[in-house]
This record gives structure tokens, C-alpha cells and sequence, in this order.
């Protein structure tokens, strides 16, 4: 228990698969409910860090109708929201519209198709500290391996400023993907481990995502669909636990990450290039 750096039930209910949650740089915990709202709208609740996840400081509808499995939720440095539209778009690309913090997630700034054919199931989704769109394709892939492509922010997501495999392979829905604030990519594996804990590998921004720079287990037992996890700016495990919970609600989990246990593993200096062209063929939900 001692690795834990916080463990509490919060104001929320308990949770389900309708709900997304996001972390902010001071550790507000924002909850997305996608659908069977009181507003008709997708809604934002967040909670403050600072009273220990016990109250709301904001809930609000959007603009953004109720919305489902199909969508992903990303929280930008300066709180603006980015809804991801992976399928079923107007487009046929993946779509970006992101919600004005300076607004109170009343107003678009942004709503654009990219180059990024329709995603799935397969696709999860980061924003990295400069607001480009990371793309993790976990599964169904040219090089065998996890693969990451990001659409640079400077180009209004019309551009891919990197596409390559990684030394992680092919990864299912017992993984989970965060990044740090220097954008090195944490990958979260949550059972069916080594070590029966939820493990982290860490795979490098400097190395374009080429090396591991920590592998290890945590304190964090094994865990399953109802718990999400993303990075604090301090590199913890900052774990939500939906349902199931002990307090009867939505719950959370924060676990130091220790020093690697074992060698931190570089793979092959290959450096695969995916041609988006043979990317658009895929993934149609």
C-alpha cells in the first residue's frame, strides 16, 4: 500500500462505458457522459483535485450532441476539449471538433475531417503537448507491431508529421495508451501480466518511439475494463475506477511508478514508414 499516493471515492457515481475522463496539468478530473443526459448534449462535469475529487467545480451541456462508442475525448493543455468522431462520418475520414474552454465548452473552435481514414475499435487516440493528434493503432497492422501516426496541429490536422511501428507489439483491449508531459508514450498493460500487476512500459519521444526507457510492474493490482488510467505531470499512475467500487462510486487510484525492475529493452533501429494510401482501406466500423 505504500506506493499508493492516493486512494478515495469521489462525487461521482459509479460509472460505466458512457463515460470518458480526462486529466488536467493540476490534476482536475474531468468526466465526459456521452449520452442519456439530462441536456440532450454531451455533458462535462470536473472534479478538484484540490478538495480531493469531493466536489464539482463545473457541470455543463455542450453544443455537442449526446454522442457514443464511436467518439474519444482529449483534454488540450489549455483545457479546450477535442472530440474525436472515429466512423460513420460525413467525411469518411476520422473527424476532429474541438469544444472553446474560454467559452465553457459552449462554442467550436475547430471542426475539420482529416487524412486519417474512418478508425475503430483497434484506434486510440492522444494529444500531445502541442496539440498535435496522436493516432495509436493497436492491432491489424502493416508492420506487425503497435503503430503511432500523429497529425500536426500547425497544419489543421491536414498533415501527418510522423508515421512508424514501434518496438510494442500488437496490442488488444487489455492495453491502455498515456502520455507524459514530454510526450513519451506510456503504454499501460492492466492483466494478463508477469508480474500480476497493472504494468508500464514507457517508450521514448526522443527516439521517436523507436526505445523503451522503463519497463515494470506497479502497485496497482491486475484490473480490467472498469478502470482507465492516465500519467500525472509527475509520471504517477493516476488510475479511475468506474464501477465495482468499495465507496459505491467512481473512485481514484493514484500509484507511484517505481524505477524499472528489469533492463529497459531497445528494440531494432528499423524505422517503418506507413504509406497513409494503404491505410485508408482499413478499419470501417
Amino acid at each position: 500500500m505504500s506506493d499508493f499516493i492516493l486512494q478515495t471515492g469521489t462525487a461521482l457515481h459509479e460509472t460505466d462505458s458512457n463515460f470518458e475522463f480526462m486529466l488536467a496539468s493540476n490534476l482536475n478530473l474531468f468526466a465526459i457522459k456521452k449520452s442519456k443526459t439530462g441536456t440532450g448534449s454531451t455533458e462535462i462535469a470536473v472534479l478538484s483535485a484540490a478538495d480531493k475529487y469531493q466536489k464539482f467545480i463545473l457541470q455543463t451541456g455542450t453544443p455537442l450532441h449526446e454522442t457514443d462508442a464511436n467518439f474519444e475525448f482529449l483534454l488540450a493543455k489549455n483545457l479546450d476539449i477535442f472530440a474525436i468522431k472515429k466512423s460513420n462520418t460525413g467525411t469518411k475520414s476520422t473527424e476532429i471538433a474541438i469544444l472553446s474552454a474560454a467559452s465553457k465548452y459552449q462554442s467550436f473552435i475547430l471542426q475539420t475531417g482529416t487524412p486519417l481514414h474512418e478508425t475503430g475499435e483497434n484506434f486510440q487516440f492522444l494529444l500531445t503537448e502541442n496539440r498535435d493528434l496522436m493516432g495509436i493503432k493497436k492491432n491489424q497492422t502493416g508492420t506487425g507491431s503497435t503503430e503511432i501516426c500523429i497529425l500536426s496541429a500547425k497544419d489543421n490536422y491536414q498533415k501527418f508529421s510522423l508515421q512508424t511501428g514501434t518496438p510494442q507489439h500488437e496490442t488488444n483491449n487489455s492495453f491502455e495508451f498515456a502520455l507524459a508531459s514530454n510526450d513519451d508514450l506510456f503504454v499501460i498493460k492492466k492483466n494478463g501480466t508477469g508480474t500480476k500487476t497493472t504494468e508500464v512500459s514507457v517508450l521514448s519521444a526522443a527516439s521517436k518511439y523507436l526505445q523503451y526507457i522503463l519497463q515494470t510492474g506497479t502497485g496497482q493490482h491486475e484490473t480490467a475494463q472498469d478502470f482507465t488510467f492516465k500519467i500525472t505531470p509527475d509520471r504517477n499512475l493516476f488510475g479511475v475506477k468506474k464501477h465495482n467500487c468499495g465507496s459505491g462510486t467512481t473512485e481514484v487510484h493514484i500509484v507511484k511508478i517505481p524505477e524499472p525492475k528489469i533492463e529497459p529493452k531497445i528494440e531494432s533501429k528499423i524505422e517503418p514508414k506507413i504509406d497513409p494510401r494503404n491505410q485508408r482501406s482499413n478499419q470501417r466500423r
